[in-house]
């Protein structure tokens, strides 16, 4: 008689498959995890995304239609009661929070991996009450986590003294945001016409919130004497896109500012242009940083916590910026333009952020996990 083994169920919990950063790398992540045995659900408060057509082979999608937290933590509480993974995978603050509520409800055996992907000490300075009382729950909660992942050095520390928590608990996981075929989807045509026209281009890519602070950018821009003058590519959808249109009319850019909105793939436009700049506050990592590298595109960033100075090795492989201010974005960007970069020194530094890597690192700590549990 020749029995079957059961495949590991590892369910990934994210609010939806929108195009957000931890969105899109569980969907590349995913294959990956399914080629090693794993049965993968993508676990979502609402059943919604743009991401939902990526849904890689042999992967499902189980909804709990809960947009509301309490909601969502009863009915993650009753799936972990019937249908409990080996394996969950929480993404964001108040997902990580909510997973954890959820299991000691469920008196689930699930472990729990819980996932920090931007710099929480900022987060909850943001004026919403979820995030006010985020800290008194993550020094509750998080430590009964059964692991614990950043995604760059300097959000585990900064998440270390926000939660009160053994430093060493914490495992750096950068994302793996270059796929195997990511020169070849570079190479494709950029569709913007400017690209045809020979001025030098300059991409910046986000939704359009404050965290991302495109208004620097823009003053940036204006500072910048260079003839022919520089254009700026703004691809992302936010709330703060009038105020930013207002402000680019307002500093004589109404020309040289264009924001198309959201482009499902960027790698042509980062191809394409001269220089990515990421202007943020705060990163946890900066996907489009190593994305633009990738492409051999040269990087200006704000030299912001955390992420991008890591990813460019503190400026080894890009220039940085203190954070908010325009004079100093604009002589780099003035720099950066009056120099040839060294394209195969940025795409060999940006294979150290692969999909294959990051995959391994996650599936390196979920097969430590099977044969251990910590439970509140």
């Amino acid at each position: 008689m020749t029995s079957t083994m059961r495949r590991p169920a590892l369910a990934i919990y994210l609010p939806d498959l929108g195009g957000g950063g931890a969105e899109r790398l569980h969907i590349n992540l995913a294959p990956s995890f399914v080629a090693a045995g794993y049965d993968v659900t993508f676990l979502l408060d609402r059943r919604r995304g743009e991401l939902l057509n990526r849904l890689p082979e042999g992967c499902s999608v189980v909804a709990l239609d809960a947009p509301r937290q309490l909601k969502a933590v009863v009915a993650l509480a009753r799936y972990l009661r019937t249908t409990p993974p080996d394996i969950l995978v929480a993404n964001m603050e108040h997902m990580n929070i909510m997973a954890l509520a959820a299991r000691a409800a469920a008196r689930a055996k699930t472990r729990i991996v819980a996932t920090q992907h931007n710099t929480v000490s900022e987060q909850a300075k943001r004026p919403s009450w979820q995030f006010r009382i985020l800290r008194p729950l993550y020094r509750a909660f998080l430590r009964f986590s059964d692991a614990i992942v950043a995604v760059s050095a300097g959000v585990a520390d900064d998440l270390a003294r926000f939660a009160q928590l053994d430093r060493s608990r914490i495992e750096v996981v950068y994302n793996g945001v270059i796929e195997p075929n990511h020169a070849e989807r570079a190479a494709r045509k950029a569709v913007h016409p400017w690209f045809a026209e020979g001025a030098p281009v300059v991409v910046a890519a986000g939704r359009l919130t404050g965290q991302k602070d495109f208004q620097t950018l823009l003053r940036a821009i204006a500072q910048v004497d260079r003839a022919p003058p520089v254009k700026l590519l703004l691809l992302g959808e936010g709330p703060l896109r009038g105020e930013l249109e207002t402000l680019a009319s307002s500093l004589g850019l109404a020309e040289r500012v264009a924001m198309p909105g959201f482009e499902a793939d960027i790698l042509p436009s980062l191809r394409a242009a001269r220089m990515l700049v990421l202007s943020s506050r705060f990163e946890g990592f900066g996907n489009v940083v190593a994305e633009a590298l990738g492409c051999g595109t040269p990087v200006v960033s704000t030299d912001c916590p955390h992420g991008p100075a890591e990813i460019l090795d503190h400026g080894r492989y890009g220039r940085l910026v203190p954070v908010g201010d325009s004079q100093a974005m604009a002589r780099a960007i003035e720099q950066a333009l009056g120099e040839e970069p060294d394209r195969q020194a940025l795409i060999a530094r940006s294979m150290d952020f692969t999909v294959e890597t990051c995959a391994n690192a996650y599936l390196a700590i979920f097969d430590r996990l099977r044969g251990t549990h910590t439970q509140p």
